[in-house]
């Protein structure tokens, strides 16, 4: 026998959980499109709410209500919280699955409460639809969101409600059990009862957690990424360069850095628009990117100009990659924007003297004469030609 009632259960089931979700809602508003699932998450948990707390006051309020309409709310506040872990997940969402289980489970409950009069029956119909539910939700959640630390442990607190159910199902049909339905007074009951109340608290806030965690990532994203090319930004190579110095790598003795700057870039805005100098800056990440090896940084340094970080072993190997880059973007067969040559500047430093004021010293300086001397070139920091015996070298 229980020792407390029931309805204080469902009662504690619909309070925590409705005043989370008008958190999510709340939060949820200023989520950037990118992360889905939110507004579903907080429908589920608030219809969750709802559908509690009609069912706790069974006895005051009607059966069409209570009953029938109570248990298609818990029904479809689950559905809608895997509707949201779908999206949130980037996977499509089962609504006609959903929809239909709720509309069957209220109809069966219809026909269990006026037509052949089964407590015992609903309550069994409402826990297998449940099951399958929350199988579906953990099944989603562990398998496609096994990168994402909160889906997982939402997705754990499932499989645990799901085991749950499904127990409280094997219950229902042993022979001897209770036919009371929702206010059975056995012991699996009880458990179904309570840890369906603290999992819709603690499911709830899981996946405002998840949704605020994804949003801390997305955020962290956006200060290391140029809105425009998609490239790293200035802070983001930074801090490759620190990573790179803390973490030199065996075979890789020096570090380059090549200071790119797009030739006439102001003649181009000024002759064809800004909107095509943006064109031409995310063509040129385009064409870079594809040209770069795997330990290349390439990050856009502000206006028209780019950087690449390149751990190398000798001074040839950021010289060959310059003029790869030059090749890459003179190569410009059947595109619609015009031509546009660019200079590069090279800074050549041991990798545990390179720090990033040397680095950028050096490479300026290289770039300024590359510029001086007519545009369209690839200059090396004058200190390396002189040590490496290098001549300069020409981007023609």
């Amino acid at each position: 026998m229980p020792t407390f009632d029931l309805r204080t259960v469902l009662l504690m089931a619909s309070v925590m959980p409705g005043l989370m979700a008008l958190v999510m809602f709340s939060i949820g508003r200023t989520f950037p499109r990118t992360i889905q699932g939110v507004a579903q998450w907080a429908q589920g948990s608030l219809l969750f709410s709802a559908a509690a707390f009609v069912m706790a006051l069974r006895d005051v309020f009607p059966d069409w209500l209570s009953v029938i309409a109570g248990n298609a709310c818990i029904v479809g506040s689950i559905g809608l919280w895997l509707i949201g872990s779908q999206r949130y997940l980037g996977r499509p969402a089962f609504i006609r699955l959903i929809a239909a289980l709720t509309v069957l489970d209220a109809v069966s409950l219809s026909w269990m409460t006026w037509v052949d009069f089964t407590p015992f029956g609903r309550s069994l119909f409402t826990n297998v639809i449940l099951s399958v539910l929350f199988a579906l939700l953990a099944y989603e959640l562990l398998r496609f969101g096994r990168d994402d630390s909160g889906a997982k442990v939402v997705g754990t607190l499932f499989a645990v409600e799901t085991l749950i159910a499904f127990a409280r199902v094997l219950t229902l049909l042993r022979p001897g059990s209770p036919h009371e339905g929702l206010y059975a007074h056995d012991r699996m009951q009880l458990i179904y009862l309570s840890s369906g109340a603290f999992m819709s608290l603690s499911i709830t806030v899981g996946f405002m957690l998840t949704a605020v965690n994804r949003l801390r990532v997305h955020l962290e994203q956006l200060s290391r990424i140029d809105p425009l090319t998609g490239l790293l930004n200035r802070r983001a190579l930074l801090g490759a360069h620190a990573l790179t110095r803390e973490t030199p790598r065996k075979v890789r003795r020096y570090l380059s850095l090549l200071l790119i700057d797009l030739d006439h870039f102001k003649k181009i805005n000024d002759t064809y628009g800004h909107s095509m100098g943006d064109d031409i800056l995310v063509d040129f990440a385009r064409r870079a990117a594809l040209a770069l090896p795997p330990e290349a940084q390439l990050a856009r340094w502000g206006g028209e100009e780019f950087a690449v970080l390149f751990p190398c072993e000798h001074v040839d190997e950021p010289l060959r990659l310059a003029h790869a880059l030059q090749s890459r973007i003179a190569c410009m067969g059947g595109s619609a924007l015009p031509s546009y040559t660019c200079s590069i500047g090279i800074a050549y430093v041991d990798a545990a003297d390179a720090t990033i004021e040397q680095l950028l010293k050096q490479a300026d300086a290289a770039l300024y004469r590359a510029k001086d001397n007519g545009r369209n070139r690839v200059e090396v920091a004058q200190d390396v030609a002189d040590v490496a015996g290098s001549p300069v070298l020409s981007g023609h």
